[in-house]
This record gives structure tokens, C-alpha cells and sequence, in this order.
């Protein structure tokens, strides 16, 4: 309407500069006439450029001047006692009408507003310290009383007038004394020394709520919960406890994170410096948004302990999958956490051929710098894949994965069909458990869905046969023909024995820090005791087996399951070859259990001779006086460890690693020692950090980078151990990264 009535040069030049508000427009008019009466003083023609309607437009803005500023309101005290409003007031249970009066208070010597209730629950803000407004309305006092930041005022003081009970139970013993020590005796000085008590309970309450801030942020980690939600959880815990409310934004919430992670981090590279040697253990993978990401562990013994651990390092993204790229990213690794790459004994990875190839693999690469590394190829994986050439040989084997897949299709697409199979098995009073996949990406996958398949077999026949008999569906009628044929039913419980003798296996194999030697040993044993069971003269099938074909009125044809089980004997015994420890036997207890080894003197010889040629450079020794002294001392050596496995004093290579590394007559051979127990036998720790990973950087947090993702994996790792964060660390790390001192100061 106000640009209306103006006149059609005026209209266009103030709407050419865009005004926000009326008062605005009318400061771009007088500007306007301004301009143009200057114009026609100097006998010139009035001319607006861009430039010259922005500077308008900006002087109109600015309140510094006068003749374009908008007009002050000033604000008027009568409003603060002839408006109410319906609020929540600290010392009222529930909402109450009172006068703006009792909220707020204008103070004319300074010209500005301050909510007494701001004040007085210490909240941060211009409430508190006085608000200043070029234009003051009725709304805007309305609207603060509304504002989370009063909201959680008046929740603070609500708290505070609950009685002391709740104080009682959140002060320490000490916090209930009186603090009389920074009291001094002298009356002249006792206006200086009240500052310094009310600056030392302050700076402890900061010091406990920044603690509580930090421990808040593990507990989003552990939940699983964006950073980005960090403050609900703080604002929720300042219901209970007084904690800043200048560092409980997102910022400083990532903030904390960083200084956790540096903390974990400094120690365990501090320990793995410090160690001899070290094994290095990756894996490479995707993640969700489809990013290069190699998973980085260590396996190392700390200086002042004897067991060997194996931990996360870090993640690293890497520019392409082939082994150029990935060995610079490791080098570019070591280079920046300051590790020494010829400390590293052992490369341990998946089987893959860009990381274990040998001309120009990743390991391959890297022996051309450190000559005496040595890879090993993931244990857990070659275990796997024995497994899986023997299930592709043999035919049977294959139709029996093709029933176990058509009952997981049938039953995890129909929710309707998994229905009615539990109402079949709570009509007998039978329990159902839920059918697995067969996952060929996955260890477990085959023993888990059999396992599955045998539990649920008599309900999914009796589900199959009324499905036949009502809708004579194709599908159902397949598993119904497979599942009633005895070689089928016998051959399944069959191999839910085998497959779980090989689940065991492959759990073991799967612990942390197990050596290459201790791998070997319960593959061998393992191996044995099924050709034992299933190859031998006679063949020992499980009680439920042998009921099981008993049942039967003929001989069930089981050959193709026997062949199933020699495969899988062979693929294995071929990929953990006798040769698999190499010159390491020296020091395998199965070697050293036996009398011929241990009474021939000379047993040994040739491998220390070789351990030496190839260590004695890392070991900083000389070649000729090294051997020799690893001679003098294994003679004695075998005999004694010998007894002792004889008599069931030692039982595994730990065993044997702690008692050499604390004898001195075995000095020379506690290094080599040190160095097998250092190898790393399988890369599940990877395999499981990527599964963690996955869980973190998920399809809603995609964004997430390399960094945040590492730091994050770190800390719920450590978590989900058992361990716990130093948060006293964790908050010297943080006040000394941001240049923050203590103002905490001890009279005498």
C-alpha cells in the first residue's frame, strides 16, 4: 500500500533495492528524495547505479545513521504490569497467570531487559546478562518465556527447590565439608578469599560436568547413536545434574570424540613402538557408499607383558584395489604414526591374489624392503574354502544344497507360510526355528542352515504334505519328495555332524591372537579325528544317526556323504600342508613330544641354522656367533621342554614362550620365540571390524568420513571388550588441546 501511493520513479527505484520491511521502504524514500534534491542543487540529473542502491540499501539498514535508520521503539516498563501470561514457574507446581513483572526486569541505566529467572538458574545467554532490542514488542518477552533455554531454567530451579535430599545423594563426602582451608584466619582478608572459593567450587563443577558431557558421548557411541543427536541425551541428563551448556552442541560433541580417540590411540601406538616386533594384519573391503577401505590390525607383544594381543590400528582409504596403491597406503601408514616397518615379522590376509600373489602382490612388495617378512594366508578362509571344493565335487552335495535353498526361499518371502508352519508345531508342541541362509560369503552359513533344516525336518514334512493335499503346489510337492527319501533325511543329519565338528574348528580358528603354530595344530587334530570317525575300518555315527537308519527296513546308501566327508579331508590336509611351519617345527610341541627327535642331538641343526641366517639382521646380531649360540642353548632346550610336556607342567606354545622369555640360559632362543608367537594365524579380527563398520556407517549416516569412521570403530571396539575409557585422561587431553588451564588453585 505505502508503495502505491508513490510516485512511479520513486516506486521503482525503492522496489529495485529489494526492502524487507516498511520502515525500510520509507528510509529508501527519504533516501531517495535526499539524493535527488542534492542532485538538482549541483545541477545534475539524479542517477541510481547498482552500486549506488546497495550503499542506500545499507545505509538504510545501519543504524548509525539517522536520516535512514528505522525508529526506535523504546521499551516500555508499563508493559511489564499491564500484560500477564499463563507460564510454568519454579516455585508453582504446574502453569500458573502471572504478571511479565514477576519474569523480567527492565533496568533504565543500562537500557536493557534481563529475566530474573535466566539470572538466577545461570543460564548463558542476553537474558541473563540484559537484552538490548532496536524495537522492542510485548511479543518478543512473550516469546522467550516459551524458549527452551527459560524452559530449562525454570527446570533447574524446580530441582533445586526439591529439598536437599536430592543434593545429598549427588555431593561426595568431601564436597560435604566445609571448605575452611582456603578460609584464613584474618578478617581483613576475607572479601579476597571468598572469590577464590567461589572460583574453585565453580571450576569443579565444570571439571564434573564436562566429564559427564564426555561420558554421554560413549554412550551415544555404544547405542549406536548419531552425534547429531548427542544433545538430547545432554539435555536430558541436565534434568538430573548440572552440566555447561556452552559445550553440549554437536561441535563439541565431535570434539570430544577426537580427543578420546587420540588418547586410545597415543597409548597403543606408544606400546607397539616400544615392542620388538610385529605382525600386520588388513583386509580390504567396501563399505556402504561404496568407498575403498582397507582394515588395519596389529598383532605385538607390550614390553613389561608375555602374552601377545592383537589390536585395531586404524582404517585407511586407498585410492584403487591393486597392490601398488594399497602398499603406499600402508607405508603412508607407518610414515605417519612413526612405526618401524622392519619390526613387521609376518603379513597376514585373505588368499586373495592382489594381497598374497607371488610376483606382485602386496606381500611380495613389501619383502623386497623387509626381507625377512613372512605371509600367511588366513586360516579361517582356507578352511572355508576346503570345505567348498569338496561341496562343488560331489553331486549329491548339490542337491542337497539346492532343497536347503528352496525351503529358505519358500519360508522368507511368505509370512503367511511361516505361519502355518507354527501352527502346525504348536499343535504338536514342537518349537520352530527360524531357517538361515546358505551364504557362500559367510563361515557358517552351511552348518547354521542345516542345523536349521534337521531341527524343523519332521514339521516341515507334515507342512509340505497338507500343502500337497490342498493346493498340490509344485514347490511343496519338490520338498516333499527330496525330504521323504531316507538318503536324503540320513545324509542331512550326517552332515549336521560333520558341519558342526568343522563349525568348532572354525571358531577356534577365529580367536584373536592365535599363532600360526597353534592354527596348524587343532586343523591337524581336527582333520584326524574325522577320518577317524567317518574313514576308518568301522564308521561311528552319533546315537541320533545310527537310530536314525536303524529305523529303516533296508541299508541306506551313505556313500555319497562318505565321499563328501574324504573330500573335505583331502582339500583341507592339501591347504595346511606338513611343510606349513617350515623351520618353526623346532620349537612345536607335537615335535618335541616325541622321543626320537628329542634323544637325536643333532635334531634342530639345519633350522636354527636357517632362523639365524634370516633373523640376524633384525636381531642385530652376527650371523656365525648367533648360530652358535642357538645350538648351545636348544640342546638343553628340547630336553628340558620335553619333561615338562611329559609330565603335563606345559600344554600350549604359551606355555613354552613364557617359561623360555623368563629362563636367561635361553636368551638367543627366547628372541625367535618371540618372534613365533608374534605370528598372526587368521584375519577374523578384520572380517569383524568390517561387520562393525557396516553397523555404524549405515544407509542414514553414509556420510560419514574416514576418520570419523575410525574414530568411532576404535572406541566401540574398546567397549565392546569389556574395557572402559579413562575420562579423566580423556578430559587433561582436551583442556590441554584447546590451551584451557586449570584455575583451580590449592591455599595454604
Amino acid at each position: 500500500q505505502f508503495l502505491a501511493v508513490l510516485p512511479p520513479a520513486m516506486q521503482h527505484w525503492v522496489r529495485e533495492c529489494e526492502p524487507e520491511t516498511s520502515c525500510q521502504a520509507v528510509a529508501l524514500a527519504e533516501g531517495f528524495l535526499e539524493g535527488q534534491a542534492e542532485a538538482e542543487k549541483r545541477g545534475l540529473k539524479p542517477f541510481y547505479d547498482q552500486e549506488s542502491l546497495k550503499m542506500l540499501k545499507r545505509k538504510a539498514d545501519n543504524p548509525l545513521f539517522g536520516g535512514f535508520t528505522k525508529k526506535k521503539c523504546n521499551f516500555k516498563t508499563e508493559w511489564l504490569t499491564k500484560f500477564s501470561i499463563e507460564t510454568v514457574m519454579p516455585h508453582v507446581s504446574g502453569r500458573t497467570n502471572v504478571q511479565l513483572k514477576e519474569i523480567f526486569e527492565y533496568r533504565e541505566a543500562e537500557d536493557v531487559v534481563v529475566c530474573k529467572i535466566c539470572l538466577k538458574a545461570e543460564v548463558d545467554g542476553n537474558w541473563s546478562t540484559g537484552k538490548r532490542w532496536g524495537e522492542w514488542k510485548v511479543d518478543y518477552l512473550k516469546r522467550h518465556v516459551n524458549h527452551k533455554c527459560h524452559l530449562d531454567a525454570i527446570t533447574e530451579l524446580q530441582n533445586q527447590n526439591r529439598g536437599s535430599l536430592r543434593n545429598l545423594v549427588q555431593k561426595t563426602p568431601d564436597d560435604q565439608k566445609p571448605r575452611t582451608e582456603c578460609v584464613t584466619p584474618d578478617q581483613s582478608n576475607l572479601e579476597t578469599q571468598k572469590p577464590k572459593t567461589e572460583c574453585v567450587t565453580q571450576d569443579r563443577s565444570n571439571l564434573e560436568g564436562v566429564k559427564i558431557l564426555i561420558d554421554n558421548v560413549l554412550l551415544a557411541i555404544k547405542l549406536n547413536i548419531s552425534m547429531l543427536s548427542v544433545q538430547e541425551i545432554h539435555d536430558h541428563v541436565a534434568k538430573y545434574a548440572k552440566i555447561p551448556s556452552t559445550w553440549r552442541s554437536k561441535n563439541y560433541a565431535f570434539e570430544f570424540i577426537d580427543c578420546i580417540n587420540s588418547v586410545l590411540k597415543r597409548e597403543i601406538f606408544d606400546a607397539i613402538r616400544e615392542s620388538p616386533f610385529h605382525t600386520l594384519i588388513i583386509d580390504e573391503s567396501a563399505n556402504i557408499s561404496v568407498s575403498k577401505m582397507l582394515i588395519i590390525y596389529i598383532k605385538f607383544r607390550r614390553a613389561s607383558e608375555d602374552n601377545h594381543k592383537t589390536v585395531f590400528a586404524g582404517i585407511v582409504k586407498v585410492a584403487a584395489c591393486n597392490s601398488v596403491a594399497i602398499v603406499d597406503s600402508i607405508r603412508k601408514f607407518y610414515n605417519e604414526n612413526n612405526l618401524d616397518m622392519n619390526r613387521m615379522v609376518m603379513f597376514t590376509s585373505d588368499g586373495a591374489s592382489v594381497m598374497l600373489g607371488k610376483r606382485n602382490g602386496v606381500a611380495a612388495i613389501l619383502r623386497e624392503s623387509v626381507p625377512h617378512l613372512l605371509e600367511q594366508h588366513c586360516v579361517v578362509h582356507r578352511e572355508d574354502l576346503g570345505i567348498d571344493d569338496a561341496w562343488k565335487t560331489i553331486p549329491f552335495i548339490k542337491e542337497v544344497e539346492t532343497l536347503i535353498r528352496t525351503v529358505y526361499t519358500l519360508f522368507s518371502r511368505s509370512t503367511i507360510q511361516e505361519t502355518k508352519l507354527k501352527e502346525i508345531a504348536s499343535a504338536t508342541d514342537r518349537d520352530v526355528v527360524s531357517f538361515k541362509p546358505l551364504n557362500e560369503v559367510r563361515w557358517l552359513s552351511r552348518h547354521f542352515a542345516i542345523s536349521v533344516l534337521v531341527k524343523n525336518y519332521d514339521i516341515l514334512v507334515e507342512y509340505c504334505r497338507e500343502q500337497v493335499e490342498e493346493d498340490n503346489d509344485p514347490v511343496h510337492q519338490y520338498c516333499l519328495e527330496k525330504m521323504t527319501k531316507p538318503e536324503y533325511k540320513v545324509a542331512l543329519f550326517i552332515l549336521c555332524d560333520v558341519l558342526g565338528e568343522l563349525a568348532e574348528l572354525c571358531k577356534v580358528l577365529q580367536r584373536s591372537s592365535l599363532t600360526t603354530m597353534e592354527a596348524f595344530q587343532f586343523t591337524k587334530a581336527k582333520i584326524r579325528k574325522i577320518r577317524s570317525q567317518y574313514l576308518g575300518q568301522k564308521v561311528h555315527f552319533s546315537e541320533t544317526v545310527k537310530e536314525l537308519i536303524s529305523s529303516y527296513d533296508y541299508m541306506v546308501n551313505i556313500d555319497p556323504i562318505l565321499c563328501f566327508i574324504r573330500q573335505t579331508c583331502d582339500h583341507m590336509e592339501r591347504r595346511f600342508p606338513e611343510n606349513e611351519l617350515q623351520d618353526w617345527c623346532v620349537f612345536d610341541k607335537d615335535c618335541l613330544s616325541k622321543p626320537s627327535n628329542v634323544d637325536n642331538f643333532s635334531f634342530g641343526d639345519q633350522e636354527l641354522s636357517r632362523l639365524a641366517k634370516c633373523y640376524c639382521t633384525l636381531f642385530q646380531k652376527d650371523e656365525q656367533s648367533y648360530d652358535r649360540k642357538l645350538h648351545d642353548e636348544y640342546s638343553d632346550f628340547k630336553l628340558i621342554i620335553a619333561e615338562k610336556l611329559k609330565a603335563g607342567a606345559m600344554k600350549t606354545f604359551q606355555d613354552i614362550l613364557t617359561f623360555t622369555r623368563q629362563q636367561e640360559q635361553f636368551g638367543e632362543l627366547s628372541l625367535l620365540l618371540d618372534v613365533c608367537g608374534t605370528f598372526q594365524a587368521s584375519s577374523a579380527d578384520c572380517e569383524r571390524s568390517f561387520s562393525m563398520m557396516n553397523t555404524i556407517k549405515t544407509k542414514i549416516r553414509n556420510r560419514l568420513d574416514t576418520d570419523h569412521l575410525e574414530n568411532l570403530v576404535r572406541i566401540k571396539l574398546l567397549m565392546s571388550t569389556g574395557n572402559t575409557v579413562n575420562i579423566d585422561s580423556v578430559y587433561s587431553f582436551w583442556k590441554k588441546q584447546k590451551g584451557r588451564r586449570e584455575k583451580l588453585k590449592h591455599c595454604l
